[in-house]
């Protein structure tokens, strides 16, 4: 912004200038009254030059925004467990329909799905672990 500061500036400079001073109050470096000055100003500046001068004084930015999510977990492994959850949800429909239509209780027989379940959670664990020892360019 600095370099062009008799350049008009626009909408979108004006809230690249509130978003920084957002995060100056986040880092402390801004309290709210003075917060509250710099934005009444940056909103109605006019050029790049007046935004620039409500930044100057602040460091560089050191957050730069939320931490990239990580995909630990394969693609196929992320099918595989949704594919178990809607068998599950199936048999617990299946059981509950035939439950209320039969008279005597029956045996809760969803509960045979947690084994499959188990041995997916430890696959998931494995792989997990294993990819985040892999360098960046090594994950899948």
């Amino acid at each position: 912004m600095a370099e062009h500061g008799d350049v008009r500036a626009s909408d979108d400079d004006r809230e690249a200038a509130t978003r920084r001073l957002r995060l100056a109050v986040e880092e402390g470096c801004l309290d709210m009254p003075e917060f509250d000055d710099r934005v009444g100003r940056a909103l109605s500046a006019t050029t790049r030059g007046e935004l620039a001068v409500l930044l100057a004084d602040l460091p560089a930015e050191r957050r730069q925004g939320p931490p990239p999510v990580r995909r630990d977990v394969s693609r196929w492994l992320r099918i595989l467990w949704v594919v178990w959850g809607a068998i599950l949800a199936l048999n617990v429909v299946a059981w509950g329909v035939a439950s209320v239509v039969e008279a005597c209780p029956l045996e809760f027989w969803p509960k045979d799905m947690l084994g499959p379940a188990a041995v997916l959670a430890v696959v998931t664990a494995v792989h997990v672990a294993r990819t985040r020892s892999l360098p960046p360019e090594g994950r899948s």
